[in-house]
């Protein structure tokens, strides 16, 4: 995901990290809210999971 943001988004390396850093957060908190387990398919957008 960061390559994508950094070449095709034009994104410039730190704020992708940032991003994926604060994507992963979101991630984490939801999941100790519902108890679910990681699902993959659930986090990744569509056009970067094929």
């Amino acid at each position: 995901m960061h390559a994508y943001n950094v070449q095709k988004k034009k994104m410039k390396k730190m704020r992708s990290i940032m991003k994926l850093c604060g994507k992963l957060a979101r991630i984490l908190v939801g999941m100790a809210r519902s108890g679910e387990a990681y699902n993959p398919p659930k986090t990744m957008p569509t056009q970067l999971a094929a």
